[in-house]
C-alpha cells in the first residue's frame, strides 16, 4: 500500500545501509591485510593510486604500514581532487529530479556503480549488494526517463496517496538520510585512504620482491634492506588527474642489479697473494651455514652479513662451505634442483623444494678448481610473505627450515656431488634451533650424522625464540626425545634447545661470552650457559674491509661529495675535507677546528639514546677549562619516538651546531662516519656492534660503554704509555659518559699530537672476516676432537 515516493524512499535507505556494511567491512578487511597470508602473485592484479603528499619521510625511508595508514585517515586535503568521491550534486543530472528524489537516486547509484574500483572491495561488494536488475527501474532510468519523471511530478505536486502526515514523515527520514550520507562518504574517503596505502604495500609485490621487517634480534647496527623496493620520496609531485600507476619492473632490476654488484664485488675483493693462505687439502672442512637470512639475497640485520662474509672467507680458505636460507623471492641466477621433500610439521605434510646458486669467491687457476659457496634455498609458500619474522605461524615456518638444512647435505647435488654427513653446522640464532635437538633425536638415532658436529652461533640472549607448549608431533618429533630441553617458563625457547643439544656453543664476541652467564645478560637462560661453559667460546665478528675502506669507499668519491676525498693511516688529509662536506650538507657552521661528535643507531633504550639527552646540556653549554661547549653534534636513527623527539628538539634549539635526521640511510652512514671526530656508543649491552669498528677505519675514536664486543673492539686511550684505540667507561649512565667524553674532547682540543697518533692506530685496527675465520675453523675442530655432546641410544633395526 506504500506510494511509489515511500517506496523510492524506502529502497534509497535500503542501498546506503548496505553502502555502509560494505565500506566497513572493506576497512576492517584492510587493516587485517598485513597480518595475513598473502601471496606475491595474488597482488599483481591490484591498481595503484599516485602516491600522496607528505606519504613518506625524508631521505625515502618507509613507515610502518600501519603508522602510514592511520596517519592518512585523519587527513584528505592532499587527496587528489580527480579522485575523490563525487557529492550527489555532481552525480545528479539535467534539471528534471528535484533534490528529494536526487538524493534516494544518489544512495542508490552509490551502492550500484562504486566510484572508484579496488579488487577487493568490488568482490566483496558483489557478494554482498543485490544485483542491479533488481533495483527498481524509478532509480536506474536515465534523468528524463518517465519513470523518473513519474515520481518526480508527484512529489512537486504532493498528489495521489502522498498525503501530509507523509511529507512530515518523509521530511524527518529525509534529514536522516542526509546524515548517513555524509556520514557515509567520509568513512568511503578513510577506507580510500587505508586502500592506497595497502595497495602502495602490495606493490612490493608487484616487483616480485617483499619489505622485511627489520627483526630486533641483533643489535649490531646495519638497517639496510637491500631486498626492499625503492620507494618513492616524500618530495615528489602527485600527478594532475586519474592517473594509474602500474608496477615497474626497473624496480625489481634495481633490486636485482643490488645483489648481481655484491656478488662481482666478493669475487673482486680475492686478491691472488691470498692464496698461500689456503688450508692443505688434508684439512679442509665441509660446512654447513644455517640461517633464516643471508646476504646479499636477505637482510634485515647484523645475522645477514655473519652468514655471507663468513661463508667467503672460509670459502677463500679452501673449506667447501654451503649455506642454507629460506627462499623468499625468486633471486635471478637461483635454479630449482628439482629435488624436493616432505616434512611433517603441524599436523601436516608440507613439501618444499630447494633451490641452488653456486657463488665464485675464488677464481680457477691452471689446475685448481674455482672455490666458492654454495647458496641452498628453501622454497615453501609460507616464506613468501610481507616480512620475515613475526608472523602468527613461525613456530611452523623455521621448524620446516631446520629439518629442511638437515636434509640439505644428502638432498643436494652441489657441483657434480652431495656433500654428505661428514660436515659441521654452524646453527645461527634461535630461528634454527632446533638443528641440534632434531639431529640428536632423530638422525643420530638412526646412526646418522654419527661424524657430524653442531656449533650453535648466539646473537642476541634478548631474543629467545619463545612460543606456547606445541605437542611434540607438531615438530616431527614422534617420541618426543629431548622435547623438555625446550622447556622453560611453560614455554618452548628455541634458543634455549641449541644451547643444551648444540656439540659447542659460540656467542659473537669474547665478552659477551661471559656476560651471558649472569643473571644481567642470560635473560633467564644463564644456567643453561653457565653448563656449557667447558663448550662456550666468544669470537668477535668482523666487518667487510672492501665496503668500509676510506681510500676507495664511492660515497666519498667527487660522485657523492664533489672531489674525491680518500684517505688512508698514511695520509689523512681527506679526513678534513669529508669533515668540511659533512658540515656543509647537514648544515652546521663551517669550522675545521670544532671537534664533530656522532651517534648512530637505534632509538632504543638499549642503545643509551637516554644516557646522551642526559648529559647533553653538559656538552653544549661548556666548562671552564673550555672543553665542552664548543662542539658540533651529528644523530641518525630510527625507533621509538620519545628519543625522535630528542633528536628534533636538539636540531632546532641549537642550529648550527647540533643536526639530527630520524632515519637511516646507507650513503648518510658513511659520510657521518668519515667526516666526524668521536663516536657515541653508550649501549646498555651489545653482543657485538659494528659501528665502532667502521669509525676505526675512518678514523673516528670511538667512546662507548665497556661491555660486549665493545669492550673487544675498542682499546683503552692510555696517554702515559701513548697506546689505545678510544675510550671506554664501565658506568652506563651520565657520570659514565661524561668521564669518556671529555677525557676525548680533551685529546683532541689540547693534546695534537696524541690525537694524531691515536687516529693512525685505530685506522690500523684489523677488522677483517678472515681473522673470524680462523678462529671459528679452532672451534670447528675442537668440536670434531670431541664426542658428540648427546650420544643417544640408537634404534634397534631388524635384519
Amino acid at each position: 500500500d506504500r506510494s511509489p515516493a515511500e517506496w523510492d524512499f524506502e529502497m534509497g535507505a535500503r542501498m546506503t545501509r548496505r553502502v555502509g556494511r560494505v565500506a566497513i567491512t572493506g576497512a576492517l578487511l584492510l587493516l587485517a591485510a598485513p597480518s595475513a597470508s598473502i601471496s606475491p602473485a595474488g597482488a599483481h592484479g591490484m591498481r595503484v593510486l599516485p602516491r600522496l603528499r607528505g606519504g613518506s619521510d625524508k631521505g625515502g625511508q618507509r613507515r610502518g604500514w600501519s603508522e602510514d595508514a592511520g596517519q592518512k585517515l585523519g587527513s584528505t586535503s592532499t587527496r587528489d581532487p580527480s579522485l575523490r568521491t563525487q557529492s550527489p550534486s555532481e552525480i545528479r543530472g539535467p534539471g528534471e529530479i528535484p533534490k528529494d528524489m536526487e538524493l534516494m537516486r544518489a544512495a542508490a547509484m552509490r551502492a550500484a556503480s562504486p566510484p572508484r574500483s579496488f579488487p577487493v572491495l568490488e568482490e566483496l561488494r558483489s557478494t554482498i549488494s543485490p544485483p542491479r536488475s533488481t533495483i527498481p527501474e524509478e532509480m536506474t532510468a536515465s534523468p528524463s526517463g518517465e519513470r523518473a519523471g513519474s515520481a518526480a511530478s508527484k512529489l512537486a505536486a504532493g498528489s495521489g496517496s502522498v498525503t501530509t502526515g507523509s511529507w512530515s514523515k518523509l521530511d524527518a527520514a529525509k534529514s536522516q538520510l542526509q546524515e548517513v550520507l555524509s556520514a557515509n562518504s567520509k568513512l568511503e574517503e578513510q577506507v580510500t585512504d587505508l586502500a592506497a596505502s595497502y595497495e602502495k604495500l602490495a606493490k612490493s609485490y608487484g616487483v616480485g620482491s617483499f619489505k622485511p621487517t627489520r627483526t630486533a634480534s641483533y643489535s649490531c647496527l646495519n638497517d639496510i634492506v637491500l631486498t626492499e623496493p625503492e620507494v618513492f620520496s616524500g618530495e615528489e609531485e602527485v600527478p594532475e588527474g586519474p592517473v594509474t600507476f602500474e608496477p615497474k619492473p626497473a624496480q625489481k632490476e634495481l633490486m636485482q642489479d643490488k645483489i648481481d654488484e655484491a656478488l662481482t664485488k666478493s669475487l673482486q675483493d680475492f686478491e691472488p697473494e691470498e692464496e698461500d693462505e689456503m688450508c692443505a687439502p688434508e684439512d679442509r672442512l665441509t660446512i654447513i651455514i644455517a640461517s633464516s637470512e643471508v646476504a646479499p639475497f636477505s637482510k634485515s640485520g647484523g645475522l645477514a652479513d655473519v652468514c655471507d662474509k663468513l661463508g667467503n672467507a672460509l670459502s677463500r680458505m679452501g673449506h667447501r662451505v654451503m649455506t642454507v636460507a629460506p627462499l623468499y623471492w625468486k633471486y635471478d641466477g637461483v635454479a630449482n634442483t628439482g629435488v624436493s621433500k616432505e616434512f611433517g610439521v603441524s599436523g601436516q605434510k608440507m613439501r618444499i623444494e630447494y633451490w641452488h646458486k653456486f657463488r665464485e669467491t675464488v677464481p680457477a687457476k691452471g689446475e685448481r678448481a674455482a672455490q666458492g659457496v654454495d647458496h641452498v634455498f628453501v622454497q615453501q609458500g609460507c616464506y613468501e610473505r610481507h616480512g620475515m619474522y613475526g608472523h602468527n605461524d613461525d613456530l611452523q615456518r623455521f621448524t620446516l627450515l631446520s629439518w629442511a638444512a638437515l636434509e640439505a647435505p644428502f638432498a643436494v647435488n652441489c657441483g657434480g656431488s652431495v656433500y654428505g654427513d661428514n660436515v659441521v653446522f654452524l646453527v645461527n640464532d634461535w630461528m634454527v634451533g632446533l638443528i641440534p635437538l632434531i639431529m640428536t633425536s632423530h638422525y643420530r638415532r638412526y646412526n646418522c650424522y654419527q661424524n657430524a658436529r653442531t656449533v650453535f652461533n648466539i646473537h642476541n640472549m634478548g631474543y629467545c625464540g619463545n612460543f606456547p607448549k606445541p605437542p611434540p608431533e607438531s615438530l616431527g618429533l614422534p617420541n618426543g626425545d629431548f622435547y623438555d630441553k625446550l622447556f622453560h617458563d611453560n614455554q618452548i625457547k628455541l634458543l634455549k634447545g641449541g644451547i643444551e643439544l648444540a656439540d659447542r656453543v659460540v656467542t659473537v664476541s669474547p665478552t659477551y661470552r661471559e656476560e651471558i652467564i649472569t643473571a644481567e645478560g642470560g635473560f633467564g637462560l644463564q644456567d643453561s650457559c653457565r653448563g656449557r661453559f667447558n663448550q662456550l667460546d666468544g669470537i668477535l665478528n668482523g666487518i667487510d674491509v672492501e665496503e668500509w675502506n676510506p681510500a676507495t669507499d664511492t660515497f666519498l668519491s667527487a660522485q657523492f661529495q664533489g672531489f674525491d676525498n680518500f684517505y688512508s693511516a698514511e695520509d689523512i688529509t681527506g679526513k678534513a675535507a669529508a669533515k668540511a662536506h659533512l658540515q656543509d650538507t647537514m648544515g652546521l657552521n663551517k669550522d675545521p677546528d670544532v671537534p664533530i661528535i656522532c651517534f648512530i643507531g637505534r632509538l632504543a633504550f638499549q642503545k643509551g639514546i637516554d644516557v646522551i639527552e642526559a648529559v647533553f646540556p653538559w656538552l653544549m653549554n661548556g666548562d671552564q677549562q673550555g672543553v665542552t661547549g664548543h662542539v658540533q653534534v651529528v644523530m641518525m636513527g630510527t625507533g621509538d619516538e620519545k628519543p625522535a623527539s630528542f633528536l628534533r628538539n636538539a636540531e632546532n634549539n641549537n642550529k648550527g651546531k647540533v643536526a639530527s635526521f630520524v632515519g637511516f640511510t646507507q650513503e648518510l652512514e658513511h659520510k657521518i662516519i668519515a667526516g666526524a671526530d668521536i663516536l657515541l656508543m653508550p649501549s646498555r649491552y651489545e653482543p657485538c656492534g659494528l659501528p665502532q669498528m667502521y669509525a676505526q677505519r675512518y678514523g673516528t675514536i670511538p667512546v662507548v660503554h665497556s661491555t660486549g664486543g665493545l669492550r673487544d673492539s675498542v682499546i683503552q686511550f692510555d696517554p702515559f704509555t701513548d697506546e689505545g684505540t678510544g675510550w671506554k667507561f664501565d658506568r652506563c649512565d651520565g657520570e659514565g659518559l661524561k668521564y669518556g667524553l671529555w677525557n676525548a674532547l680533551n685529546t683532541y682540543k689540547n693534546h695534537k699530537d696524541a690525537w694524531a697518533k691515536l687516529v693512525t692506530r685505530a685506522m690500523s685496527a684489523d677488522f677483517s672476516w678472515k681473522r673470524s675465520a680462523k678462529r671459528y675453523i679452532e672451534v670447528f675442530n675442537w668440536a670434531r676432537m670431541d664426542p658428540p655432546f648427546q650420544r643417544p641410544h640408537p634404534f634397534h633395526q631388524d635384519g
